[in-house]
């Protein structure tokens, strides 16, 4: 198979487009909104049909989890040539999302629906603090309310959300970790070590990998991601974050596709994630995985580009995106020999970092 379609005209399904490139396979990518084709890596739109497409791709993936609900994309998403087909009719939703989990026997957070606007006074009495969250839509903290135990229930919109959203118990972690792997249309899977990430007002804003103290860890979280690709037979790369709660994982969200969290794989690995989902699609095997060392990635976020960060230690990853607050238009990928050494790679990365980042590095180094 040397032809893929994603699904989604985003940053992510240009980053699979490079990889293939580099592989001699071709990944092209179909914009949902504009209803266009973009080959390769171009930017040069092109219309497609139903009959192309089915001439044209054997196997059809996403970079993103919604879609129009009528169109191509979603006749494409729907068809037995959409390697998660299975995982977009359940991951979306965070009710059908948990109840999975549950089937499966895999922890997370207890949790209820949000039926009608009664049922969050009552998770509140049952769980203490909680977090509500909608049944879809939501991330990079949107579609989210925190409200702690004793907290004001007025700023959440139950009244609006009910049957729209669940609520979960508030879990006291340790700290966030996730853990990213492929699993080939063939059933061969292959797993990134645990990584470490921080989180400020729901944003992804660091991510250290290998994550420290996840010896005990890695296998459980490796056997977790592996039960749930095969419950949804799900091809390519998936991610699933973790909070760390008593020293075992509980999952906090899954996502079908690569994922923020695996960015550092760029450089901190020989095959990064969007290498790796293109093998797993395209038949090659997913060979051993070397990390090349401590690596940390930087999110950039609602900032413009700076050509001072080009004498910064790493490599910078710019999307070319218009830049607005909250949104992530680039990342930069840092790789040490210690994490001592990270951590004054990223000290010249202040300025683009929230306050806090130290202490994110001192814990993990506390832990090693």
């Amino acid at each position: 198979m040397n032809r893929v379609l994603v699904l989604g005209g985003g940053q992510l399904g240009l980053m699979m487009a490079e990889a293939a490139a580099r592989l001699g396979l071709v990944v092209d990518r179909y914009d949902p909104e504009r209803a266009l084709l973009l080959p390769g890596t171009s930017d040069l739109a092109v219309p497609i049909s139903w009959e192309e497409c089915q001439e044209r791709y054997p196997v059809i993936t996403v970079e993103r989890e919604a879609f129009p609900e009528e169109g191509l994309s979603a006749d494409l998403a729907k068809s037995d040539r959409c390697v998660a087909r299975g995982a977009l009719q359940v991951i979306p939703d965070r009710f059908t999302q948990k109840s999975m989990l549950d089937k499966l026997g895999i922890p997370t957070a207890p949790w209820v629906l949000l039926d009608k606007e009664e049922d969050l006074p009552a998770a509140v009495e049952q769980f203490g603090g909680v977090v509500v969250k909608a049944r879809s839509g939501g991330y990079d903290g949107r579609g989210t309310w925190i409200v702690g135990e004793g907290g004001d229930l007025s700023a959440v919109p139950a009244a609006e959300l009910a049957g729209k959203a669940i609520i979960e118990k508030k879990i006291p972690f340790r700290r966030e970790l996730s853990i990213v792997g492929a699993r080939s249309i063939s059933g061969e899977t292959l797993f990134y070590p645990l990584t470490r990430n921080w989180h400020v007002d729901g944003i992804l804003r660091l991510s250290l990998a290998p994550a420290n103290a996840c010896a005990d860890l890695q296998k459980p979280a490796e056997q977790m991601l592996k039960g749930i690709m095969e419950e949804l037979d799900y091809a390519g790369v998936m991610a699933v974050e973790f909070f760390e709660v008593d020293g075992q994982l509980m999952v906090n969200e899954i996502a079908p596709r690569v994922h923020n969290s695996g960015h550092w794989t760029h450089e901190g690995a020989d095959w990064s994630q969007f290498d790796l989902h293109v093998h797993a699609l395209a038949g090659v095997p997913l060979h051993a995985l070397n990390v090349h060392g401590p690596s940390a990635m930087v999110n950039l976020i609602g900032t413009p580009f700076e050509n001072a960060w080009l004498q910064h230690p790493g490599v910078v990853h710019w999307y070319g995106k218009s830049v607005r607050p909250g949104r992530k238009v680039g990342h930069a990928n840092l790789v040490a020999d210690t994490l001592e050494g990270l951590r004054e790679g990223l000290d010249a990365w202040a300025d683009v970092l929230p306050e806090g980042y130290q202490a994110v590095l001192e814990s993990e180094l506390k832990l090693g």
